[in-house]
């Protein structure tokens, strides 16, 4: 059986991360072959292969295009993992809120429709903040990301994704540069972690801005407060990513990653052969 992993126009390929993913499928009895995901056909009748997201890294630039693919995924039947619904409802990270109102922690944060210089001076004065953290409320990998403070305020170019979608701007959290804990959970249940630094003195813990990420076996703490958010997340994932930061007075939800998320199975040995097994039994529930 042919398995499809969606990527993107500027990187259609399987990442390096995601080959042994790919590998393991394969050892399954599942061909894995990439395509863009703006080369899917949701309505064809002769290729119908299971659809996984996997590096739509572009989604976040064409959200509106991105939402209408998903739609027209969910009409055609064509089984795609994450769900289309799922997948929708991680688009844009109004989804903190609902997460934030069932109990979860996260940062404190604020929600503006069109960020400028004046309104988000305005709430770091209202908040008390000497600095923040400035999200689009649609964005991947950082983008549009930017620590803000009284006397750095990004100017009007650099603000565009933001007024684009919209933005939150959080507290920041000193303790991200102790390092941003990943849970990656495989058919809903915990399959490895790893921890991320920031490069120098830089918050993004990205490996696109410098960062570095090494497996991590997370605390007791941390594993409950995973299954807390994970209680919020559909049974029908295949996959999902947790982003905690700890702190001495509890973890923090930073993300909730359930479209494309890295999911770092190369650096972890073992986790792509139990991301595979959890991908091939909801195929199989499917089809049954």
């Amino acid at each position: 059986m042919n398995v499809v992993f969606a990527t993107c126009a500027h990187q259609p390929f399987i990442t390096a991360d995601d080959q042994p993913l790919a590998d393991a499928l394969g050892a399954l009895g599942y061909r894995v072959e990439p395509e863009p995901w703006t080369d899917i056909d949701p309505s064809s009748q002769l290729i119908a292969d299971p659809v996984v997201l996997r590096s739509t890294w572009d989604y976040h630039r064409v959200p509106t295009m991105f939402t209408a693919w998903l739609d027209a995924m969910a009409d055609s039947g064509r089984t795609l993992l994450n769900p289309a619904d799922v997948a929708r409802a991680n688009i844009d990270k109004i989804y903190l809120q609902g997460l934030a109102a069932a109990g979860i922690a996260i940062p404190h944060s604020r929600w503006v429709d069109t960020p400028d210089a004046e309104s988000l001076a305005a709430i770091l004065r209202e908040e008390g903040w000497t600095q923040a953290v400035l999200k689009p409320r649609i964005a991947a990998t950082a983008y549009g990301t930017f620590l803000i403070a009284a006397d750095r305020i990004p100017p009007e170019e650099d603000l565009a994704p933001a007024r684009a979608s919209g933005a939150l701007v959080q507290e920041f959290i000193p303790e991200i540069r102790h390092g941003e804990v990943s849970l990656v959970y495989a058919g809903g249940a915990f399959s490895h972690a790893v921890v991320k630094h920031a490069s120098g003195g830089d918050f993004r813990v990205q490996q696109d801005f410098g960062g570095t990420v090494k497996p991590v076996m997370p605390s007791a703490s941390l594993l409950e407060f995973g299954e807390s958010v994970m209680a919020q997340v559909p049974a029908s994932c295949a996959y999902a990513r947790v982003d905690i930061v700890d702190r001495a007075r509890g973890p923090l939800l930073m993300e909730l990653e359930l479209i494309e998320p890295e999911l770092y199975f190369s650096v972890v040995p073992g986790s792509a052969e139990r991301m595979a097994r959890a991908i091939v039994a909801r195929l199989d529930g499917l089809q049954a």
